[in-house]
């Protein structure tokens, strides 16, 4: 059952806040009144954007290639002049990433690189996940009481750095590009703070320049940066600056995303015990544990937008070219359409109609080494720690895109 909490005043004069702490606690009041009274819903804080919360439009407009995920789309988008000269590298890069690119590049970047990030790829993983689990295990977990968002947050950038087999006289400094990218991810509309947290960023990108240019003189086997530098079809190879913008895509679509997903699946487990229980009982059922856990409660308030390229009619509404839609991917999983009794918790359940990881074009690159991460993390940690229980609810932090935990206390008996 999921968690109750004060209930928005529903009606006419609804206006969606995503910050509201009730919301944050549990979203799914509000999920379920847009599908149901509000599927299409105006959102004027957000510039009339329109947020759509049925799992067939949801979907639908996710495979549409009439809207673009190109934030420069959007009608009310800055002037790309509003940037300080000193920050153009770090711009530069942002407009080269996955999401910046229009819809040719895009699908030749993928094309390039997709053979790193298969299912294969990531179980090529597994040994290195396992290790980094248990280390972080070690260094974190001392005593009956522990916090999971100390292990749970230091996983994700561990390995990306050694996916990329940073060296270890530049983890740190390396971690501390991650960490900046990460927080300016989320703090695009504030420009001041963004820019003070990008400050170092000549300095970052001057080390990976270095790590790119040694790297091209002594490729390795298994690793990702050298991967990215010999990519190349018939036609074709990844510009340095791609090779920018598709690490800082890594970390910041690859570490916090991670990070809640694994803090919202221990979360789920640990308030249904049978469903726990089972878990450990049969281990092999840790991917659908996963994939239900990401559609039961997934960290995301709403869902990434993207800008219409053309005036056109969708769902019935008329959108204009440059207007915001914003596909609730969170409201969607738990259409009962799609998921009979969706307010009910189960690591058996079909889950193959999720779209928890986006659909089409836009699929999560990183999904197979994201689940491989989420599969290890919370496997190895239920079946390490058979008495760990919930010590009170979770304490949360504010995040404009995610119901993002701070610290999820729990005994390990």
């Amino acid at each position: 059952m999921m968690q109750t909490s004060s209930t928005p005043a529903f009606g006419p004069d609804f206006v969606l806040d995503l910050d509201d702490p009730s919301f944050v606690t549990n979203p799914y009041p509000t999920y379920k009144w847009l599908r149901e009274q509000a599927p299409v819903y105006h959102w004027r804080p957000r510039g009339d954007a329109i947020v759509f919360s049925r799992h067939k439009d949801v979907r639908a407009l996710l495979l549409d290639r009439r809207f673009s995920n190109d934030y420069r789309v959007w009608e009310f988008a800055q002037n790309a002049s509003a940037w300080p000269p000193e920050h153009a590298e770090y711009k530069k890069m942002m407009d080269n990433g996955l999401f910046g690119l229009a819809d040719a590049d895009h699908t030749r970047v993928r094309r390039l690189v997709s053979g790193a990030f298969t299912p294969r790829a990531a179980e090529r993983m597994r040994g290195e996940i396992q290790k980094a689990v248990d280390d972080i295990i070690a260094e974190n977990v001392k005593g009956e009481r522990v916090n999971l968002t100390s292990v749970t947050e230091p996983l994700p950038m561990r390995v990306i750095s050694d996916m990329l087999k940073i060296p270890d006289d530049k983890r740190a400094e390396f971690r501390a590009f991650g960490l900046a990218v990460i927080r300016a991810s989320i703090t695009f509309n504030k420009p001041e703070e963004l820019f003070a947290l990008i400050a170092p960023m000549p300095r970052w990108m001057r080390m990976l320049r270095e790590l790119i240019a040694g790297r091209r003189e002594h490729l390795l086997e298994d690793d990702l940066l050298s991967t990215l530098i010999t990519a190349r079809d018939s036609e074709s190879k990844l510009s340095e600056d791609e090779m920018l913008s598709l690490i800082q895509a890594l970390i910041t679509a690859g570490s916090d995303t991670t990070v809640h997903a694994a803090n919202w699946a221990l979360y789920s487990l640990l308030r249904h015990p049978d469903q726990l229980a089972q878990l450990r009982a049969d281990p092999s059922l840790i991917r659908n544990t996963i994939e239900e856990s990401l559609r039961y409660d997934l960290f995301g308030k709403g869902g990434i937008p993207k800008f219409a390229k053309e005036e056109l009619e969708f769902a019935g509404q008329k959108i204009r070219k440059g207007q915001m839609v914003i596909p609730f991917v969170t409201a969607a999983l738990h259409d009962p359409e799609v998921f009979p009794e969706p307010e009910r918790f189960d690591i058996r359940r079909d889950v193959s109609q999720t779209i928890a990881f986006g659909a089409g074009q836009h699929f999560c690159l990183g999904a197979a080494l994201a689940r491989q991460e989420l599969d290890i993390v919370v496997g190895t940690l239920v079946q390490r720690f058979p008495k760990m229980q919930l010590l009170g609810e979770p304490e949360f932090t504010p995040h404009p895109i995610m119901r993002a935990m701070s610290r999820l206390e729990v005994s390990l008996g």
